[in-house]
Parts: structure tokens; sequence; C-alpha cells
């Protein structure tokens, strides 16, 4: 089926696995609870298709154009993204562990409740998205750009976001131990009441940053560069500020005083 063109067809429940569709065209399709193991739409434009609580496990979409593509409680788990585009995408209540997605390119993309365990969004570019809930235990966010992102009460647990940029994001009681920050640039970050134990910003710059009531514990601040950032209630006992520059001399009495190290 390379090439096909499908337009307001209703396939529910219809068996796709190991089909290849390869460069087709989708338009106001319904795949609702089908079957699309391994099928495999690479380079394909898909608009207004409907994949909610259908299987797609190692399904291909390398290199595919997603409009108003909703996928709400599917098996999206070792799909292939990489290099896909796409606007106005519900992937809601999803299962992506193990996804694919380097390189992509999303704007408005839903991910609340999701699974994006052990997930691959290496240099990706999200545009306002929603991770609330979500669990992105062990996934890989590295040099990705995330701008306006909501990942309130979600858990990120060893997620790695080194040398992102990260601008507007809310990560408000957030799970975040042993996540990566490693030289990501970070701005307008909201971290109230989030667990940010032993987690690594060596070499982050951080600005306008909220952390108030977080718990900053064991965490690494080395090398780091400040600019606007509220400690207001937090816990920094056995954090370390080695060579940490733009804190107020306020700032770094109320650091030493609170148990924080290498404050100088």
């Amino acid at each position: 089926m390379r090439g096909c063109i499908l337009n307001e067809v209703s396939c529910k429940q219809a068996n796709f696995k190991n089909t290849n569709l390869t460069f087709a065209k989708f338009n106001n399709v319904n795949l609702n609870h089908g079957n699309l193991e391994r099928a495999e739409f690479n380079s394909a434009v898909l608009i207004s298709l409907s994949l909610d609580h259908a299987n797609a496990y190692k399904a291909q979409l390398y290199g595919a154009k997603l409009e108003e593509f909703t996928a709400k409680g599917a098996n999206l788990s070792n799909v292939d993204l990489r290099q896909a585009s796409g606007n106005k995408v519900d992937f809601s209540c999803a299962n992506l562990n193990r996804v694919f997605a380097s390189q992509t390119s999303f704007y408005e993309i839903n991910l609340d409740r999701a699974t994006v365990t052990n997930a691959r969004f290496q240099q990706a570019s999200i545009i306002n998205s929603r991770w609330y809930k979500a669990n992105l235990q062990n996934s890989n966010l590295s040099k990705s750009k995330l701008i306006n992102a909501v990942f309130n009460d979600a858990s990120l647990v060893n997620t790695k976001f080194i040398s992102a940029k990260l601008d507007q994001v809310e990560f408000t009681s957030a799970e975040l131990l042993e996540s990566n920050f490693s030289q990501a640039f970070l701005s307008n970050i909201d971290f109230r009441s989030s667990m940010i134990l032993s987690a690594n910003f060596e070499g982050a710059t951080l600005e306008n940053i909220n952390f108030a009531d977080a718990n900053l514990q064991d965490c690494n601040f080395e090398n780091t560069s400040w600019k606007n950032v509220d400690f207001n209630d937090c816990q920094v006992a056995g954090a370390v500020f080695s060579k940490a520059q733009g804190l107020t001399p306020e700032q770094k009495q109320w650091l030493k005083q609170n148990g924080a190290l290498n404050i100088n």
C-alpha cells in the first residue's frame, strides 16, 4: 500500500500489521482500536488520523507529517518517530516506552499521563507541550529545545536534559531525582515543590528560576551561572556550588546557613 491515498475512511479495528504504507496520504481516517504493529508510515502525510487505543507497537513513522493526529491510550512502544513533525498531536495516556523521537519537531503536543520511559528525544524541538503526570523515567531529551512545557506532577527520574534549552517550563511538584541538566540553558522555569535530589546542573545557565519549597539536597551546581533565582524554603543540604556565578551575597549567606557546600 505504498503511496496509497485514503480520504474520510473508517477503518476501526482494522488489521494493518506489517503493512507498508510509506509515502501514504491519509485525511480524516479512523483507525481506532486497530492493529498497526510494525506497520510502515515512513514519510507519510497523516492529517486528522485517529489511532485511539490502537496497537502500533514498533510502527515506523520516520519523517512522517502529523497534523491533528490523535493516539490517545494507544500502544506506541518502540515506535520510530525520528525526524517526524507534528501539529496538534494528542498522545495522552499512550504508551511511548522506548520511542525513537530524535530530531522531531512538534507544535502543540499533549502527553498528559503518558508513559514515555526510556524514550529518545535528542535534538527535538517541542513547542507548547503538556506532560502532566507523565512518566519520563530514564528518557533522554539532550540538546532538545522545549518552549512552554508543563511537566507538573510528572516523574522525570534520571531524565537527561544535557545541553538542552528550556524556556517557560513548569516542573511544579515533579520528581527529578538524579536528572541531568548539565550545560543546559534554563530560563523562566518553575520548580516549586519539586523533588530534585542528586540532580546534576553542572555548567548550566539558570535565569528566572523558582525553586521555592523544592528539595535540592545533594545537587551538583558546580560552574553554574545564576540570575534572578528564588530559593525560598527549599532544602539545599549537601548541594555543591563550586565556582557558581551570579548569586547575591544574601543568597550565598542563606545557602551556607542551610547546608550548601563550597559557596565562594
